[in-house]
């Protein structure tokens, strides 16, 4: 994005679930160096930012990271993913966050999706990830994962609905698919989620996909 101010700033892609590697690391430090970024900065979605670059240069590294043209929903792709540690890093964590995060990244819908739809994945009750207000939450519970949808933390937040509570993780992505299918089909353009299942209801989502 850019303003006439220079405010510019790009966001590097396929960094989801904020887990780096040491190549990750290596990569970033270059980056910035290379193109003497003013700023890098870990955003509220488990991302890196790179800000306050000249336009020229903005451009030249989205080249470089290879920054999608096109915005992940409209291909049918979720928009983003973040997940805790779960129980792979964290020892308050009862789920397997991030093997989710993985599957949920391959999710590619026939149908484009209405709105971008952020996606939380919580190891535990504690709710790191914030997933009541994500258009998809995720939250593990001893008895299984629990399945919210139509969450939204902007400037009308909405409690995401539960759709299903003490799921396999093969159960969660198969109801996952479905709603976002039903929402891919049903949603009029632009509609995010959250107005989506005020619209609608969760009795009409759960009859949808439940049935």
């Amino acid at each position: 994005m850019t303003r006439e101010n220079h405010k510019t700033y790009i966001v590097m892609p396929d960094m989801d679930a904020g887990m780096l590697s040491p190549e990750d690391l290596e990569k970033i430090t270059d980056v910035v160096k290379r193109y003497n970024v003013p700023r890098t900065k870990i955003t509220g979605a488990q991302r890196i930012a790179f800000l306050g670059m000249e336009p020229q240069q903005l451009e030249s590294l989205q080249k470089e990271l290879n920054t999608p043209a096109k915005p992940p929903h409209k291909n049918g792709r979720l928009h983003y993913i973040q997940a805790c540690p779960g129980n792979t890093w964290c020892k308050y964590g009862v789920g397997d966050t991030l093997h989710l995060h993985d599957r949920l990244k391959k999710i590619e819908l026939k149908n484009p999706l209405p709105s971008k739809v952020k996606v939380g994945i919580s190891g535990c009750r504690m709710c790191c990830c914030e997933s009541w207000i994500r258009d998809v939450g995720l939250v593990a519970e001893k008895n299984g994962w629990r399945f919210t949808f139509g969450g939204n933390g902007g400037g009308r937040p909405r409690i995401g609905d539960i759709v299903a509570d003490g799921l396999s993780a093969n159960e969660a992505i198969t109801l996952i698919e479905k709603t976002l299918h039903y929402y891919s089909t049903t949603a009029k353009f632009k509609t995010r989620s959250a107005r989506f299942m005020e619209r609608i209801g969760i009795e009409a989502l759960q009859k949808a996909i439940l049935s």
